[in-house]
């Protein structure tokens, strides 16, 4: 059996400083509304020290891009042009492109090396912030019912202006973030890799985590929710492939369209405002509007073109209009087209070589986790958000050769796709097996053993050499 490393006495250095930039992602927006500090410098000093603490990661990308430049050639184009950025906006937004560009290659390193114990940490970070995420959700909803004060809730405003459709006025149970769309967010990716950590602890307390997280996310009643649980109970229930792949493409087609276009009756809202912008079409009494996020992709898309999508200031723009929501464009206002562009060959190159291994070998709730952030792209401003990078480039820096750190049998939900063990077996079959070294330590035997992942790889190099 192979013995894991104390990540804590290796790398002493890069796990303190990612707990505490997650903390203080976490935590960023309660700080703020407490009167405390605003942790952004904070955030950025201690995302520019999770970089340098990858300085033995770092020299081998760069001696290995040295060696053969084409292998890394989008990563250097994203690293070229995020410095480009910065010197773009040296007098204003430069740590929101800086910020980017540590967050983006230092996640991607510490993925591409292939190091489980890393890998396995990090799964623990997300899980552990999901915790705190809802629990803050948690809290939310008791201080609304028993208590007076508003720190972990806020209502929705109710006039026509700024109210959001189908939903008048409600309470939002924000927790720890700035809105409950923020803390679902995080408690997805930490439900998505829930079920890959192999943390002993971690899986003893996979059911009672299960029920937390989706009951948080229920709380939150934000819009991606409905998007994830959809997409699970799909990926779940339907068993044909094609059927399956086709209600994926529905389903996040319907989100997207239900996002930017707003369906009312005629008479029952006031044109203009903020979410009802222009009636697109009608059906007899009832009208297909522009909502807001479509009016922005517009007003951004005409005021990009103005500037031939060049790395601009529109700091004016955006105070008027409001953010773009929308990835896409703010990497295009931050760094450019050839940033922008050099962002998305990477991400649909990597996610298409390795989804098939992800819908095949890894958890339910992984796929659907990681589509739902995809998806959420076209309508949040996610480049410096940690918790979409993890789950984006864990997916891309997946090895063709790598498996999940357990095969969860008998458990569908967290489970290897349809690899499904039949109820009269589950009693009867052993899905987790440990052998004793005690015995074997005791007679001084000292060595480590390959783990599942490393001996699978060696047989597979062993076999290509001797076909070679």
């Amino acid at each position: 059996m192979h013995e894991k490393v104390n990540i804590f006495k290796s790398r002493p250095i890069l796990v303190g400083s990612l707990a505490l930039f997650v903390l203080l992602t976490c935590s960023h927006h309660f700080l703020v509304r407490l009167g405390f500090f605003n942790p952004m410098n904070l955030r950025v000093l201690t995302a520019l020290i999770v970089f340098l603490s990858l300085s033995k990661e770092i020299k081998a990308f760069v001696l290995d891009s040295l060696a053969e430049p084409r292998k890394d050639f989008l990563i250097l184009c994203i690293l070229f042009f995020s410095f480009v950025g910065v010197i773009f906006h040296l007098e204003n937004t430069w740590k929101e492109i800086g910020l980017f560009g540590f967050l983006f290659f230092s996640t991607y390193l510490i993925f591409k090396n292939q190091d489980t114990n890393l890998n396995n940490f990090i799964a623990n970070l997300m899980i552990c912030s999901g915790v705190f995420m809802s629990i803050g959700v948690l809290i939310g909803l008791f201080e609304y019912l028993f208590l007076s004060s508003n720190l972990f809730w806020v209502i929705d405003a109710i006039s026509a202006d700024t109210g959001y459709p189908y939903r008048g006025q409600r309470a939002n149970f924000i927790g720890f973030d700035f809105n409950y769309n923020f803390s679902a967010y995080i408690i997805i990716v930490a439900q998505s890799f829930l079920f890959l950590s192999s943390s002993v602890f971690m899986k003893n307390l996979r059911t009672y985590l299960t029920v937390l997280f989706l009951l948080a996310l229920l709380i939150t009643g934000a819009k991606i929710v409905v998007l994830f649980i959809s997409l699970a109970i799909c990926n779940y229930f339907i068993k044909r492939i094609k059927l399956r792949n086709l209600l994926n493409i529905i389903l996040i087609a319907l989100y997207l369209l239900a996002s930017h276009i707003v369906i009312a009756f005629h008479d029952s809202y006031e044109l203009g405002s903020t979410h009802y912008r222009e009636v697109l079409f009608s059906i007899g009494d009832i009208d297909f509007i522009l909502g807001s996020y479509g009016y922005l992709k517009v007003a951004y898309f005409i005021e990009l073109k103005n500037n031939f999508f060049l790395p601009v200031d529109l700091r004016e723009f955006q105070q008027i209009t409001g953010d773009p929501h929308f990835m896409i464009y703010t990497l295009i206002y931050l760094g450019g087209f050839p940033l922008t562009l050099s962002v998305l060959v990477f991400l649909a190159k990597g996610i298409y070589r390795n989804i098939g291994i992800i819908k095949e070998r890894y958890p339910n709730y992984y796929y659907c986790g990681l589509i739902s952030m995809i998806t959420e792209m076209f309508v949040w401003d996610s480049i410096n958000s940690l918790f979409f990078w993890v789950i984006i480039l864990y997916a891309i820096t997946i090895s063709k050769k790598s498996y999940p750190s357990e095969i969860v049998i008998g458990q569908p939900w967290g489970g290897l796709g349809d690899n499904l063990l039949p109820s009269g077996l589950k009693d009867r079959y052993q899905s987790y097996t440990q052998s004793d070294l005690s015995l074997l330590r005791q007679a001084g035997y000292v060595e480590t053993f390959f783990s599942i992942e490393e001996g699978v790889n060696a047989y597979l190099d062993k076999i290509e050499t001797k076909i070679e």
